[in-house]
């Protein structure tokens, strides 16, 4: 049994452990809401773990926060105003910063979690929160959809697996506020787990938001630290959102974007789907 004072772990399955050896605890503590750790770790650096399972790596978070801010973002082309739910760690601001946009809402339910992601997480969210184009909001994010009278060219659920607090953000109930929170032309994406290990988690996801939204795309991004490495992503609207290289090549280099993961091309391979994810979706369609 690993050592619970030296390691920081997520137990992936019921036979399955991804496991960090600690060099020093930053904060371990119960909130309101969930069970927070950060720990500086041997080879991954700065981890935060929420109930026990990874939220992010300084070593791999820019695998995740570049695949789900930058296709959807770069998918329109006028960004301006931006609805952040959850990301409390600020990776996913950060790279929504680096767009044209005017303003971005980060809507996070657990306030503590921000306090520590400003206190710890400087090398993740790199003085995003100070930023005078963001506001940021302490409240449940279903809540916020429901009551915002704000529109958004983009929705951004940066949230964990749909358990505990997070639940309620995988919801057809929520997805239909999103839509009505969108622009006419906005889109929403978020995550939607790994279809390796837990392919239930994206197909219902797929399935409540085919039933709300004309257009909705699943894309592959690569996470080491996640359970499997592979994981899933959504991106949801009103119409379809076919863009050619040349497009996406145009609007990375006019806004002068820096990326270590995410490329115009990765964007486009992103979509092309490996057969058993494509048979997934498929009886996630036909109702199976």
């Amino acid at each position: 049994m690993l050592d619970p004072d030296k390691w920081i772990w997520e137990l992936q399955t019921a036979g399955t452990i991804f496991a960090l050896k600690v060099k020093k605890w930053l904060i371990r503590k119960k909130t309101r809401y969930q069970n927070l750790e950060i720990a500086l770790t041997e080879d991954y650096g700065l981890a935060m773990s929420l109930d026990g399972c990874f939220m992010l790596t300084e070593r791999d978070e820019f695998f995740y926060h570049e695949m789900l801010v930058h296709p959807v973002l770069l998918s329109l082309p006028r960004p301006s105003s931006v609805l952040i739910i959850g990301g409390g760690d600020g990776g996913a601001l950060r790279e929504a910063l680096r767009h044209p946009v005017k303003e971005v809402y980060l809507v996070e339910i657990d306030q503590e979690v921000l306090d520590a992601a400003m206190q710890f997480l400087e090398p993740i969210h790199k003085g995003s929160f100070y930023d005078n184009r963001v506001r940021i909001v302490t409240t449940p994010g279903e809540e916020f959809v429901l009551k915002t009278n704000v529109k958004f060219d983009a929705i951004i659920v940066d949230s964990t697996d749909p358990i505990g607090p997070a639940r309620r953000l995988f919801e057809e109930e929520f997805f239909a506020s999103c839509r009505k929170a969108l622009k006419d032309k906005g889109l929403m994406a978020l995550q939607s787990g790994t279809p390796y290990l837990h392919p239930e988690e994206l197909t219902s996801t797929f399935r409540a938001l085919k039933r709300l939204f004309p257009f909705v795309e699943v894309y592959l991004g690569f996470m080491p630290s996640y359970p499997s490495g592979m994981w899933s992503y959504i991106i949801a609207g009103g119409r379809p959102v076919v863009l050619r290289r040349k497009t996406l090549v145009k609007r990375y280099q006019e806004r002068k974007l820096t990326t270590k993961y995410y490329t115009p091309e990765v964007h486009l391979a992103a979509f092309t789907l490996p057969r058993f994810v494509q048979e997934l979706l498929s009886r996630a369609s036909n109702g199976g």
